[in-house]
């Protein structure tokens, strides 16, 4: 069943909680006129064509969709009732707050490893519906547990379209260069074989858009979705909605949103002479190395501030999540487009401000963010003074 031509069928389930969809940007679902256009913040990418505008903003619909349980929302937990729930901030489809954050389980043995995974997976939902009895909020041998911010999916499509050679030609496995980071690309087996280079998710585990709507829909809604192949949907839950309960229509609508949703906009002060001194020490301090400026995209260059690569970011001892070729305290470099609109920083939130992400930096960017704190205090605040323009 399409979501457009469902009629209203009660309040939101997340209204039984704490949080609920009405504090939320976009708040369920409003009309056309409030779509914002082209160069807007939250706005497409590019001008669209009539037919283009009508899909688009289908698939908007779709992403601010409040999922209810006849619909097939839960399997059994759920993170949020819409795609909206978490992706809010500034805009629709953006970031979200630290009170938005997910967690995630396993066991590595008290620290001593190896890491394991629990019963279930490392996915521990927030919330259960009233009428889902017997469940237990985690396994009991689960040790370690690692919380998730909420990324942005502003220019989600531009992303996606950075090519994988560019990527690889970063990667830097063996620190041939000396210069102590070694980042590498997160190969995913998509199928058959298939390997494809990781851009999306914390861990880079999603390659393409697409797997990464059908492997949140199931994991943060638990929706299923029309299955490719690829492994990154949910094909069936058990529950009495038949599946897929996203229909292929609406899948291909949120999927043509996301692709052309556009990126984040700058702050508009790259004149300033501070924010050009910032710009300047954020070369010379050595944050680009990670953090870099552009990608090449197919048809255009991408100016994501990330060369979306694996890094050991926090350090040797670091407890945490661990997935097949992103171990413990590896994470995918953080694009830095739209940062001044995403705190809090860092996988988990535990920096407040954009001072406080740079110190939080261990492992491969500790030299780094040494030179960060040996400089005096206003060039420190000439780089955060950039940071927050882009």
């Amino acid at each position: 069943m399409r979501i457009e031509k469902t009629i209203a069928i009660g309040a939101s389930l997340l209204g039984i909680f704490a949080f609920t969809s009405a504090a939320m940007v976009g708040g369920g679902g409003g009309g056309d006129d409030d779509v914002p256009g082209f160069g807007e913040p939250g706005g497409p990418s590019r001008e669209l064509t009539p037919d283009e505008l009508a899909q688009w903003i289908r698939g908007r619909k779709v992403f601010d969709h409040d999922f209810h349980r006849s619909e097939g929302l839960g399997a059994p937990g759920i993170n949020g009732d819409s795609c909206r729930a978490c992706h809010q901030d500034p805009v629709l489809g953006g970031s979200g707050g630290l009170e938005l954050n997910v967690t995630r389980m396993g066991n590595d043995n008290g620290g001593a490893g190896p890491f394991t995974n629990v019963a279930g997976g490392q996915g521990l939902s927030k919330f259960y519906p009233p009428y889902i009895a017997g469940r237990e909020e985690s396994p009991n041998d689960a040790d370690v547990f690692e919380q998730r911010q909420t990324p942005t999916l502003l220019g989600a499509g531009l992303l996606d379209s950075i090519l994988e050679s560019d990527i690889l030609a970063h990667e830097d496995p063996t620190d041939a260069d000396g210069d102590g980071i070694y980042g590498y690309a997160r190969m995913v087996d998509v199928g058959g074989g298939v390997i494809e280079v990781g851009r999306f998710g914390w861990k880079a585990q999603a390659p393409r858009v697409f797997d990464f709507i059908r492997d949140a829909m199931g994991g943060e809604c638990g929706i299923t979705t029309p299955d490719d192949g690829r492994g990154f949907a949910l094909v069936s839950d058990g529950d009495s909605v038949p599946d897929p309960e996203l229909s292929q229509e609406d899948f291909d609508d949120i999927q043509f949103f996301l692709e052309l949703l556009g990126p984040p906009i700058r702050g508009g002060n790259e004149n300033n002479p501070n924010v050009a001194l910032g710009e300047q020490i954020f070369q010379t301090v050595g944050c680009a190395k990670c953090h870099i400026p552009v990608m090449q995209g197919a048809t255009e260059p991408v100016p994501v501030y990330s060369n979306l690569l694996l890094h050991n970011v926090m350090g040797p001892n670091y407890r945490g999540m661990a997935e097949p070729g992103a171990p413990a305290g590896f994470f995918k470099t953080a694009p830095l487009w739209g940062v001044k609109d995403t705190a809090p920083y860092m996988h988990d939130g535990r920096a407040q401000n954009l001072d406080g992400a740079i110190r939080a930096h261990r492992g491969e960017a500790l030299e780094v963010r040494m030179a960060f704190e040996s400089l005096p205090i206003l060039q420190q605040r000439a780089l955060v003074l950039f940071l927050e323009d882009l």
